[in-house]
């Protein structure tokens, strides 16, 4: 695992996703990834393969006016990323305004995203990873 290269996957990916190129996201996404969106986690839900992803990003627009998402640093975790960051958007039919922050725990495989997990805990986090603080 080369943590810095996978971070810079995760950074360009984050970027597509808050430009809201899809294409470029889902060039990043390997073709069987997992995902688990905070909201999904909150229902017990997940993404799978690049058209459950694409279905998110639908449901995304519908919900958002707009949504980034910002990577700040990372830290490596028995093979995986821990990436500390934060999301911001407005919502569409609301207009209220959120600057959240989250931590991803992201896998990176063959320079593709793999699976991701979105939490707005950051102990949460840390113990999915396995990380002890």
């Amino acid at each position: 695992m080369d943590a810095g290269a996978d971070f810079e996957v995760v950074c360009r990916m984050w970027d597509a996703f808050s430009r809201d190129d899809e294409a470029a996201c889902l060039a990043l996404i390997h073709p069987d990834a997992v995902i688990v969106p905070f909201g999904a986690a909150m229902e017990g839900a997940s993404y799978a393969g690049h058209g459950g992803i694409s279905r998110w990003f639908a449901e995304m627009r519908e919900t958002w006016e707009h949504f980034e998402t910002h990577p700040e640093r990372y830290r490596e975790a028995d093979g995986n990323l821990v990436v500390y960051g934060r999301w911001k958007a407005r919502g569409r039919d609301s207009g209220v305004n959120l600057d959240v922050p989250a931590t991803w725990v992201v896998k990176v495989r063959h320079g593709k995203i793999a699976s991701w997990r979105t939490f707005t805990d950051r102990g949460e986090a840390h113990e999915f990873a396995g990380l002890r603080d």
